[in-house]
C-alpha cells in the first residue's frame, strides 16, 4: 500500500513533480529534501554567453591592433557577438527580457573589472616576475570596461527597443529587416562610446587613427550581423519551436 503524498508536496510545480516523486519513493522515513525545479527556457544560457563575450572582448581591447591599414584592438572578433546574441533574446522573449540581460551583463563586465583592480593592489609574492606584464595587459581594463560598459548599455538597448518596435509592425515577417535597422542604430552609438574612451588608452594619437578605428569598427560589427543573419534565422526559429511563445503559437523565422 503507497503511503499517500504528505500536504507539503500538494503544491509542487509541475516541472518538480516527477523529481520530487523519485525523491519521496527513496526516502522510506522522514522528509525528503526538497529543492527548486529549473525552469526549461534557454534564455539563461543567452545571459550566460552574453556577459563571457563581454567580460573576453574587453580584456582583448586593451590590445590595439593594426592589419595594413586597418586600425582596430584585439576584441573586434568577439563584441560582434554580442549583438548578434542581443537581436536573438530581443526577438524571441522581447525588450524587458533584453534589458535584463543587458544589464546582467552589465553588471558581470563591472565586477570582472573590479576584481582585476583588486588583484592587481595586492602585494606580489616575492617570486613572482609577472606582476608588470599582468598590469600592462590588465590594468586598463578597469577604464576599457568604463567605456565598454557605457557603450554597450546605450547601444544594446538601443539596438533591442528599435528591433522590439520594427517587430511590432512587421509581426514575424520580414527578420533581416529588423536585425539590419537595430545593428546600423545601436552600434553607431555604441562604437562611436566605445572608441572615445579607448583610442587614447590603446595608443590612438591622431584624429586620423580614432577616425580609421571608429569607421572599421562599426563597418565590421554590421559586416558581421549581415553576414551571420542565415545562422540568426535558423537560431531564432529553432527558439520560437521550442520556448513557450507569447501569442500561443510557434511561428517560423520568415524572409
Amino acid at each position: 500500500m503507497s503511503t499517500p503524498p504528505s500536504s507539503e508536496s500538494v503544491s509542487e510545480p509541475a516541472s518538480g513533480r516527477a523529481a520530487a516523486t523519485v525523491a519521496s519513493a527513496s526516502a522510506s522515513a522522514g522528509q525528503a529534501p526538497r529543492f527548486a525545479p529549473r525552469t526549461r527556457t534557454t534564455f539563461d544560457l543567452f545571459v550566460a554567453a552574453y556577459a563571457v563575450v563581454l567580460i573576453l572582448s574587453n580584456i582583448g581591447a586593451t590590445k590595439g591592433i593594426e592589419i595594413g591599414p586597418i586600425v582596430t584592438d584585439g576584441g573586434f572578433f568577439l563584441f560582434p557577438i554580442a549583438y548578434v546574441l542581443g537581436d536573438v533574446v530581443s526577438e524571441v522573449w522581447g525588450f524587458r527580457a533584453a534589458r535584463r540581460a543587458i544589464i546582467t551583463s552589465f553588471a558581470a563586465a563591472l565586477f570582472a573589472s573590479i576584481c582585476f583592480w583588486i588583484i592587481i593592489a595586492l602585494p606580489s609574492a616575492s617570486f613572482y616576475e609577472g606582476q608588470e606584464a599582468f598590469v600592462q595587459v590588465l590594468g586598463p581594463v578597469p577604464l576599457i570596461v568604463a567605456g565598454s560598459l557605457l557603450g554597450f548599455l546605450v547601444g544594446q538597448l538601443l539596438n533591442a527597443w528599435v528591433l522590439v518596435k520594427v517587430k511590432e509592425k512587421t509581426r514575424e515577417k520580414h527578420l533581416w529587416a529588423r536585425l539590419i535597422s537595430s545593428t546600423l542604430v545601436g552600434q553607431f552609438v555604441d562604437t562611436l562610446i566605445f572608441c572615445a574612451v579607448a583610442a587614447p588608452i590603446i595608443g590612438i594619437q591622431t584624429f586620423g587613427q580614432f577616425l580609421n578605428y571608429v569607421i572599421v569598427g562599426y563597418v565590421w560589427k554590421c559586416l558581421v550581423e549581415v553576414l551571420v543573419i542565415p545562422v540568426t534565422y535558423a537560431v531564432v526559429a529553432r527558439l520560437k519551436k521550442t520556448e513557450p511563445y507569447w501569442d500561443g503559437e510557434r511561428p517560423e523565422a520568415t524572409v
